[in-house]
């Protein structure tokens, strides 16, 4: 990371223990810019954008 985030590491891991331990998602916003964060728990299993073949347009 090139510059500091406007949170620490530490506040962000407290932050997603309780967004864990109440089932949710935390969304921070600073200024325009919205930081979320998502418990793995909540997490999507990784997929491919596009099945394998042609994509048509």
């Amino acid at each position: 990371m090139s510059r500091a985030l406007p949170i620490t590491q530490r506040q962000a891991q407290v932050l997603l223990r309780a967004a864990e331990h109440e089932k949710g998602i935390i969304e921070i916003k600073v200024g325009e810019t919205v930081f979320r964060l998502i418990p793995a728990s909540l997490a999507q299993e990784r997929q491919s954008i596009a099945p394998e073949g042609n994509i048509e347009l």
